[in-house]
């Protein structure tokens, strides 16, 4: 059924792939992997058959697999079976009934720190991936959002320069940027053989075609490596650390709330607890020793 037959009912391969087709391009392939995970785990189940007990036990015999990566699983379905509820091709989501899987929160451990950010600019050979960190470290845009930019998304405006930005739900946001950094991006367009800022040529035709959200991740984690960090950082480490590096320095939650795309401000809230500088005990006087025993 090659990779679109994710079930073998075709009214299922309908519903499916009408869901499917209102996500990005990466959610779309992790999610059409899990559902198919899930319909091979349960052969001749369909959407209509499904009940609350197929699913938690797909759950629990994924409990190799992290926390967060058994959450995403369960986001999935919960996404297929509400979208199938709400088109009305079945009576009842049977996803409510699962409970949540809680997903310890470990973004403090994914922030660099500003000496490791300047070594993997340091030790980076190419121009490109040196722009690539300097983008992700001074705005915190995602790796897709990043993926997508081009030579027409910036501008000058009255406050300065601007840069576009293409989010979640194709929901167009505006970034002021550093004027050191603008120049620097206007050097680096001049310099481009195509209209997309981050390009890899094609070997076969001679053309040039944009980075993909994985060649990104790979520039990334070599940069980290040949920079000789202990650690293996992603793009979304960079953005994490552009959060907490601008509320650390005193930058007013909305603001970062404003550039990093959050719905929500409590989303943005995190940021304010990962590496606090102070806690009740730094208000609090010292208490006596008790007396040395005689």
């Amino acid at each position: 059924m090659n990779e679109l037959v994710i079930t073998r009912n075709i009214e299922d391969v309908a519903v499916v792939g009408s869901w499917l087709f209102q996500k990005g391009i990466r959610t779309q392939r992790y999610y059409r992997r899990i559902v198919r995970e899930f319909f091979h785990f349960f052969p001749g189940l369909t959407l209509k058959t499904t009940e609350v007990t197929h699913l938690a036990l797909f759950l629990k015999a994924s409990r190799e697999s992290s926390d967060s990566t058994r959450n995403t699983y369960k986001n999935a379905l919960s996404s297929l079976f509400s979208f199938a509820t709400k088109t009305g091709y079945i009576p009842r989501n049977p996803a409510l009934a699962l409970e949540n899987i809680k997903v310890p929160d470990r973004t403090y451990s994914k922030i660099l720190s500003l000496e490791q950010v300047q070594q993997m600019i340091l030790k980076e050979a190419s121009e490109r991936n040196k722009m690539i960190i300097k983008i992700l470290y001074y705005t915190g845009i995602r790796v897709d959002e990043i993926s997508k930019l081009n030579r027409y998304s910036f501008h000058e405006s009255e406050m300065g320069a601007i840069m576009m930005v293409e989010g979640k739900g194709r929901k167009v946001r505006s970034l002021h940027l550093p004027d050191s950094l603008y120049l620097e991006i206007q050097k680096y367009i001049s310099k481009l053989p195509s209209p997309y800022l981050f390009t890899t040529q094609n070997n076969c035709f001679g053309d040039y075609k944009p980075l993909s959200t994985s060649q990104i991740f790979r520039i990334i984690k070599n940069s980290a490596k040949t920079a000789k960090l202990n650690v293996s950082p992603s793009p979304h480490w960079l953005r994490h650390t552009s959060a907490t590096h601008a509320i650390e320095a005193g930058a007013p939650i909305h603001v970062v709330q404003k550039s990093l795309g959050h719905e929500s401000i409590s989303t943005t809230g995190k940021y304010l607890d990962l590496r606090p500088q102070q806690s009740v005990g730094d208000y609090l006087k010292p208490l006596q020793s008790d007396p040395s025993p005689e």
